[in-house]
């Protein structure tokens, strides 16, 4: 398989004939439904089928490691900031959160904070490829500096970072907290779409 080829497709059957099912399956079909049938059998078989895509999906991307850790390494291990008339090295993983004031921004580590003259949206986006995502309109937090989700009852979130500082992730913002781990394990949806 090449480096950026898609796995194929998963196909389900489904026909009124049950002596097409060997063909089916030597075709690569995934599964093979006969009618008439009932919703929880069609819903069992698109279930199987998006197990087998997803499972060849993580072994294409396990496959694709070596090449995204190549890209990866592009980026800087630290970025320049221009404080108080002087330029400072920091690492970005060491950043926590930043929050928009006004027409700045506070770049808060555990052991200090950075008073910038900059604008959210430039900041994401510039943070982006280091792991900060944003969770409010004037908040991006540092992915590995997340501890724990909860949901609340008015369909936000709350979001609670190392050194143990809760912040609210607003509904328009939501979709982002898929980013924040590459691996989502239990059963059960909680981040609802």
């Amino acid at each position: 398989m090449q480096p950026f080829d898609r796995p194929s497709p998963a196909i389900v059957f489904v026909t009124a004939y049950s002596q097409h099912a060997l063909a089916a399956f030597e075709r690569h079909a995934v599964d093979y439904i006969l009618k008439p049938f009932s919703a929880e059998r069609v819903n069992e078989a698109l279930e199987f089928a998006s197990r087998r895509t997803a499972g060849d999906r993580a072994a294409k991307l396990i496959e694709l490691i070596p090449d995204l850790r190549t890209l990866s390494q592009k980026h800087p291990s630290r970025i320049a900031i221009k404080t108080d008339g002087r330029i400072l090295f920091i690492d970005p993983h060491d950043l926590i959160v930043v929050q928009a004031e006004g027409n700045y921004v506070l770049l808060q580590r555990e052991t200090g904070s950075y008073l910038l003259r900059e604008s959210i949206s430039t900041l994401a986006e510039k943070l982006k490829p280091y792991g900060f995502v944003r969770i409010h309109r004037s908040l991006l937090v540092n992915a590995a500096s997340v501890q724990e989700i909860r949901p609340c009852v008015t369909g936000e979130y709350s979001l609670r970072v190392k050194g143990g500082k809760e912040y609210t992730v607003t509904r328009t913002y939501k979709k982002n907290l898929k980013s924040l781990a590459h691996f989502w394990i239990g059963s059960g949806a909680f981040l609802v779409d």
